[in-house]
């Protein structure tokens, strides 16, 4: 006998799943429960009626799962009269198919696999039609709030809670992990916004730069360059250019200094000017030349305009 207690309801279930393509009506009634024949209501614990006109057949099953109420069973051939085919279902090894008459049929249940396996076959019988099992499955049966597989509604209760808590237990860890999954994706939102702002910033520094002269091409080092333009105020093009007029001032002052023949003192002096008075800064009141006509000061930045004498005369 096997160690684990088998239920009722396991077997119930079993005997639904061994009869798929017939109707199994369990905890079926002989009758109405009011209006019940002179032997009285009773109950199948499972019946099963195959789908068939020509080959009709109604087969009884009565599950037993202690030994106990197998031995005070004493009611069992009232059922024979509503049934062509009778059987005892108990738990494998409970009841010997010796102890069963000879007419009655014998299925063991086995817990572990929940298969059940006829041992002793069933002796078929012709009956008459039963109509108070048929009006009793139209009238009470076919009705949806109806409890299958279950003896007592306490028992369906206890299931039907069981079941709740494992659906809310189910219910908690699917909504956290929605909720971690929601949590995920607007982390993943923030940080694209933060990168689209950055991409827009990074596009209105690189547009600066250009209009300023400096231009980056593709793996160059952005920062980099840009620090190194911070860093020289004056363009290059402007040095090169000034540097060029110096050299020529130096020379026509060397020549001025110098012996021989040359330009004079003041035609001197007037191509300096103009070599070095159209470098003038607008941003600073630096200026080349100061009241004596020595040289002052250079200028510092890129921005530079014409030099204009008092007489509005370009140098």
């Amino acid at each position: 006998m096997n160690e684990r207690k088998a239920t009722s309801k396991e077997i119930k279930l079993a005997l639904a799943k061994y009869r798929p393509n017939d109707f199994f009506i369990p905890e079926c009634k002989t009758d109405s429960t009011y209006f019940s024949g002179p032997q009285g209501l009773l109950i199948f614990d499972g019946l099963a009626i195959t789908r068939s006109y020509t080959s009709l057949r109604v087969t009884g099953y009565e599950v037993k799962v202690s030994r106990g109420d197998f031995l005070r069973d004493g009611k069992y051939h009232l059922y024979l009269q509503y049934c062509n085919e009778f059987y005892f279902v108990v738990p494998a090894g409970m009841v010997k198919k010796e102890e069963i008459p000879d007419d009655i049929g014998l299925i063991y249940y086995y817990p572990e696999t929940g298969k059940l396996m006829k041992k002793k076959r069933a002796l078929y019988r012709q009956i008459e039609e039963p109509v108070g099992v048929y009006k009793y499955i139209i009238f009470s049966r076919l009705a949806q709030d109806r409890i299958p597989f279950y003896e007592t509604r306490a028992e369906y209760a206890k299931d039907y809670l069981e079941d709740r808590a494992a659906k809310r237990d189910l219910g908690w860890e699917l909504g956290s992990k929605m909720a971690r999954d929601l949590s995920d994706a607007y982390g993943r939102l923030e940080r694209l916004e933060k990168a689209e702002a950055d991409l827009k910033l990074l596009d209105s520094l690189l547009k600066v730069m250009a209009d300023n002269g400096i231009h980056c091409w593709r793996g160059e080092d952005y920062a980099e360059k840009l620090d190194a333009a911070l860093q020289n105020t004056v363009d290059p093009d402007t040095l090169k250019y000034l540097e060029g007029d110096l050299q020529n001032a130096m020379y026509i002052v060397k020549r001025i200094k110098g012996k021989g023949k040359g330009p004079s003192r003041r035609k001197g002096r007037r191509r300096i000017m103009g070599s070095l008075g159209r470098y003038r800064s607008t941003s600073t009141c630096s200026r080349l030349w100061d009241k004596e006509g020595a040289f002052a000061t250079l200028p510092t930045d890129r921005h530079i305009i014409p030099w204009i004498d008092g007489n509005g005369k370009t140098f």
